[in-house]
């Protein structure tokens, strides 16, 4: 028969362990970097070519969630999903949330486009020619 003291102490033991990686936050490796990099860039370019209204306001999206996921990631953030993701990108910098979110909300994709090249200038740049996966 094990001890109780044993059994007690080993999920004290894994909550310890798991809340220190929690706080530690999420790495990006630069492999995933350039990964999430070349999606933006797709997606951008996808943008700037839509001429169909559906087409800019799916990519829209699209490019405010990768690109919110990228800051966040680069910044040692833990990202989410759906009303998560926003909440979490201004919890860590109101501001550049509020330039990221502004352009989309108001359905001006020339000036999300704008803001999401910026982003991805900070992040590192355009990653196209030559990537492999």
């Amino acid at each position: 028969m094990k001890s109780t003291r044993t059994t007690a102490s080993r999920p004290d033991a894994l909550r310890t362990f798991w809340a220190d990686r929690l706080a530690e936050g999420p790495t990006l490796s630069d492999a995933e970097s350039r990964l999430r990099r070349y999606i933006i860039t797709d997606l951008l370019d996808d943008l700037r070519d839509a001429t169909d209204p559906l087409e800019k306001q799916m990519i829209s999206g699209l490019l405010f969630e990768r690109t919110a996921e990228l800051m966040l990631l680069l910044a040692g953030k833990w990202i989410g999903t759906g009303k998560w993701l926003p909440r979490r990108l201004r919890e860590w910098d109101a501001t550049r949330a509020q330039a990221l979110a502004e352009p989309l909300v108001s359905g001006d994709h020339a000036a999300l486009a704008e803001r999401v090249h910026a982003e991805l200038d900070r992040a590192g740049g355009r990653v196209q020619a030559g990537f492999r996966r």
